[in-house]
Protein backbone atom coordinates (compact mmCIF):
# COMPACT_ATOMS: atom_id res chain seq x y z
CA UNK A 1 0.00 0.00 0.00
CA UNK A 2 1.48 3.28 -0.78
CA UNK A 3 2.08 6.12 1.82
CA UNK A 4 1.47 9.78 1.07
CA UNK A 5 3.80 11.83 2.84
CA UNK A 6 2.74 15.40 2.89
CA UNK A 7 5.83 18.19 1.05
CA UNK A 8 7.08 20.02 2.20
CA UNK A 9 7.61 18.84 5.65
CA UNK A 10 6.38 21.16 8.05
CA UNK A 11 9.30 21.79 10.26
CA UNK A 12 9.91 24.95 11.98
CA UNK A 13 13.02 24.25 13.72
CA UNK A 14 15.91 25.48 12.40
CA UNK A 15 18.34 24.02 14.21
CA UNK A 16 16.79 20.09 13.49
CA UNK A 17 19.93 17.95 12.93
CA UNK A 18 18.97 16.13 9.42
CA UNK A 19 22.28 14.36 9.48
CA UNK A 20 21.57 12.53 12.51
CA UNK A 21 18.19 11.86 11.05
CA UNK A 22 19.78 10.54 7.92
CA UNK A 23 22.12 8.45 10.08
CA UNK A 24 19.28 6.78 11.93
CA UNK A 25 17.71 5.77 9.00
CA UNK A 26 20.70 4.44 7.42
CA UNK A 27 22.11 2.58 10.58
CA UNK A 28 19.89 -0.69 9.73
CA UNK A 29 22.38 -0.95 6.40
CA UNK A 30 25.61 -2.61 6.87
CA UNK A 31 28.63 -0.51 6.66
CA UNK A 32 29.52 -1.25 3.39
CA UNK A 33 26.29 -1.17 1.69
CA UNK A 34 25.61 2.08 3.41
CA UNK A 35 28.45 4.18 1.76
CA UNK A 36 26.86 3.51 -1.56
CA UNK A 37 23.64 4.30 -0.47
CA UNK A 38 25.30 7.48 1.05
CA UNK A 39 26.89 8.26 -3.02
CA UNK A 40 23.40 7.46 -4.07
CA UNK A 41 22.02 10.42 -1.98
CA UNK A 42 24.87 12.81 -3.09
CA UNK A 43 24.24 12.14 -6.50
CA UNK A 44 20.44 13.11 -5.97
CA UNK A 45 21.48 16.05 -4.23
CA UNK A 46 24.07 17.05 -7.23
CA UNK A 47 20.87 16.97 -9.50
CA UNK A 48 19.25 19.30 -8.47
CA UNK A 49 22.21 22.09 -8.84
CA UNK A 50 21.41 25.90 -8.57
CA UNK A 51 17.63 25.30 -7.93
CA UNK A 52 18.45 25.24 -4.17
CA UNK A 53 21.41 26.34 -3.44
CA UNK A 54 22.30 29.33 -5.57
CA UNK A 55 19.99 32.83 -5.75
CA UNK A 56 20.67 36.55 -7.30
CA UNK A 57 18.94 39.55 -6.31
CA UNK A 58 17.97 42.32 -8.52
CA UNK A 59 17.15 45.78 -7.13
CA UNK A 60 14.98 48.47 -8.73
CA UNK A 61 17.42 51.49 -9.82
CA UNK A 62 15.06 53.97 -7.27
CA UNK A 63 15.68 51.59 -4.63
CA UNK A 64 17.02 53.14 -1.20
CA UNK A 65 18.48 51.45 1.43
CA UNK A 66 15.68 50.12 3.47
CA UNK A 67 13.79 48.50 0.94
CA UNK A 68 17.28 47.03 -0.40
CA UNK A 69 17.23 45.73 3.03
CA UNK A 70 13.85 44.38 2.76
CA UNK A 71 14.34 42.70 -0.55
CA UNK A 72 17.38 40.71 0.80
CA UNK A 73 15.84 39.96 3.97
CA UNK A 74 12.76 38.35 2.08
CA UNK A 75 15.60 36.39 -0.74
CA UNK A 76 17.28 34.91 2.63
CA UNK A 77 13.94 33.92 3.99
CA UNK A 78 13.33 31.80 0.95
CA UNK A 79 17.01 30.58 0.55
CA UNK A 80 16.58 28.93 4.11
CA UNK A 81 13.08 27.52 3.10
CA UNK A 82 14.52 25.78 -0.21
CA UNK A 83 17.16 24.70 2.19
CA UNK A 84 15.10 23.08 5.11
CA UNK A 85 12.83 21.55 1.27
CA UNK A 86 16.15 19.96 -0.11
CA UNK A 87 17.22 18.57 3.03
CA UNK A 88 13.78 17.25 3.31
CA UNK A 89 14.08 15.57 -0.02
CA UNK A 90 17.47 14.18 1.18
CA UNK A 91 15.97 12.42 4.20
CA UNK A 92 12.87 11.22 2.10
CA UNK A 93 15.57 9.67 -0.59
CA UNK A 94 17.53 7.87 2.38
CA UNK A 95 13.96 6.55 3.70
CA UNK A 96 13.57 4.93 -0.42
CA UNK A 97 17.29 3.96 -0.54
CA UNK A 98 17.11 2.05 2.84
CA UNK A 99 13.55 0.40 2.12
CA UNK A 100 14.84 -0.65 -1.58
CA UNK A 101 17.75 -2.25 -0.16
CA UNK A 102 15.83 -4.11 2.21
CA UNK A 103 13.54 -5.30 -0.10
CA UNK A 104 16.31 -6.49 -2.39
CA UNK A 105 17.81 -8.76 0.24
Amino acid sequence: MTHIIEFPIANNLRSHDYDADIDEILASVPPKSREKLRFELIKTIDGYGANFTQWSLSFPEACDETLRKQIYDLAHQEHGRKIRMLKDIMRLKAMVLVSEYHKSK
